[in-house]
Order: structure tokens, then sequence, then C-alpha cells
């Protein structure tokens, strides 16, 4: 939506807008789209990576959830989270590599970080999608 303010309204334009993105429809569709995001970012995730796994309980274990009480201080928009629910210890491990019992070292399995690089660009589209489908 544009809007046309003079200088002398100008500071009561910008009020008028936050109370809209506060209170509005914006706000609502930004918060779902971050919301898409996450459960895309965990549904890549539980597809598996580059590593062997012997059981598929890893992969399993993805999921997305809403952090309580964490906002982004600036828009007031949600946080999400996207963590492995009982194998939490073998994200670092998988991903950085590890000392191993023998002495050497367990090669290192980037999975985390490719989804992380696509899922940030797919934020963007996501909520740039939704705001013009607010905006019209």
């Amino acid at each position: 939506m544009i809007v046309k303010a003079t200088p002398e309204n100008l500071d009561q334009e910008i009020v008028e807008q936050l109370k809209d993105w506060a209170n509005g429809d914006l706000r609502r569709a930004v918060n779902e789209a971050v919301k898409e995001t996450a459960e895309t970012a965990a549904k890549m995730l539980r597809q598996g990576g580059p590593y062997q796994e012997r059981t598929g309980k890893y992969t399993k274990d993805w999921d997305s959830k809403l952090r309580k009480g964490k906002y982004t201080s600036e828009v007031m928009t949600e946080q999400y989270s996207v963590y492995n629910k009982k194998h939490f210890r073998l994200t670092h491990l998988l991903e950085k590599g590890h000392q191993s019992r023998n002495g050497g070292r367990v090669k290192a399995y980037e999975h985390i970080k490719p989804t992380y690089d696509v899922v940030e660009q797919l934020a963007i589209s996501n909520i740039g999608k939704r705001v013009r489908e607010i905006s019209k």
C-alpha cells in the first residue's frame, strides 16, 4: 500500500502505518510465512542428508516449534526453532565432525547449513509473497 504524506503530516502517517502493522493482517501474514518456512526446514531435514544412518531415528526427530515469549524486537514477529527432539547432541557432531575413539577424525556431514541457506531464501520469498497478497 502506497501512502502519500507531506512533511507536515509525516509523523502522523508513520504512527498510522505502525498501528496498522501491529494490529493488522500484515503482521499475521508475516507470522504465517515464518511458520510455514520453519515447517519446511524441518521437513527438509527429515529427508536426510549425506550421512549413512543406521536406525533412521535421527532424521525422524526433526521438528519446529514456536519459541514462547520470543519475538523480534523491532516488528514483533514470532520466532520459530527447528530442532532435533531426541538426538540434539548429534547435530553438532554430524555437522562439524569430531574426534574418534581411535584418535582419528570422523568426517563432517554438513546437512544443517545447506538447509539453512535454502530456507533463508525461501523465507524471504514467502514473506514477500504474503505481503504482496495483502497489499492488493
